[in-house]
């Protein structure tokens, strides 16, 4: 009994030795006082990491994914060396034009024309492609077989009338002394009129041009003077008129001149159906044999894609 009464004594004395004074004169309800009133519990790193796995982030949109908040279409990614420039279909306007003509009795004779145009426009850029056939047989005898095709690239300078082109031109005729003729040329363009009814653009610049089988091998340099006149004559018709002059580089005596006539008559324009008087005049002061002026005429269906 002794001997358990000693040592509750030692352990009483050694508790009180080994806690602090200070502390051990606070009072409980004091201590409990000096607490923050809400005092939460840090979590552990091992608890921290658990809680992350549940906690679920939202997804990051990207901008145009959510309603309202689709990228605005500009002239940048509008550009002509974007692939969406010429694979977009909705943006390009068409046309295809079809004449026949033909003669039975004393002689026979019998001419087609065939005709298509594509066209992209924009508030920078204007972007144009065409070709033209024509084959005529008189007595079975083939006596007209040409094709010409155009490409035009057109860029504008802000809101000025002044604009860039680039340009290339392929003929062939097979009663020419050449078996193709290719033309590449650029400069610059300005509008003179520029109204609904009535458009007026010239153009100015240089380039090169080539005979493939022909007489001369050379590639010769010229100088390009243009225009492009359009009148909205009623709502139902309308006159285009393009003239391309093309000197040689200091000999002006040599010189070719390429002009394109076109009156349309609207038929139809629940079919998009018009009557078309086409004129196309090739004039080349070295022919080389051949006749110098060749014209190509009819008059033709156009349908408008």
């Amino acid at each position: 009994m002794f001997r358990n009464r000693l040592l509750l004594t030692l352990l009483a004395t050694t508790v009180s030795l080994q806690t602090p004074r200070a502390f051990a004169q606070w009072p409980t309800d004091d201590l409990l006082n000096r607490l923050p009133p809400t005092q939460e519990a840090v979590p552990s790193p091992t608890a921290r990491v658990a809680q992350s796995e549940v906690i679920e982030t939202p997804e990051l949109s990207v901008p145009g994914d959510l309603p309202g908040t689709e990228l605005p279409v500009t002239e940048e990614t509008d550009s002509w060396i974007m692939p969406a420039y010429w694979f977009n279909l909705v943006d390009w306007e068409g046309s295809v034009e079809v004449g026949i003509n033909g003669t039975s009795g004393n002689s026979e004779s019998t001419s087609y024309i065939f005709g298509a145009k594509l066209k992209r426009k924009t508030n920078v850029h204007e972007t144009t492609f065409d070709i033209n056939y024509v084959n005529t047989t008189a007595n079975s005898v083939e006596t007209q077989n040409n094709a010409i095709q155009n490409f035009r690239y057109e860029r504008k300078f802000g809101e000025t009338r002044w604009s860039f082109f680039a340009r290339e031109y392929l003929e062939y005729d097979e009663f020419k002394p050449f078996d193709l003729r290719l033309a590449l040329n650029s400069g610059i363009g300005y509008k003179f009129i520029d109204t609904e009814t009535t458009k007026l653009k010239g153009r100015y610049g240089l380039g090169v041009s080539h005979e493939f089988g022909g007489v001369s091998d050379e590639w010769v340099e010229e100088l390009v003077y243009g225009a492009d006149f359009n009148r909205q004559l009623t709502k139902r018709q309308k006159l285009d008129l393009t003239i391309d002059y093309f000197p040689e580089w200091g000999n002006f005596d040599n010189y070719r001149m390429v002009t394109q006539f076109g009156w349309e008559v609207l038929l139809s324009e629940e079919h998009n159906l018009n009557l078309k008087l086409s004129v196309n005049d090739r004039y080349d002061s070295t022919p080389d044999g051949a006749k110098p002026n060749i014209i190509n005429y009819g008059l033709l269906l156009l349908w408008k894609l």
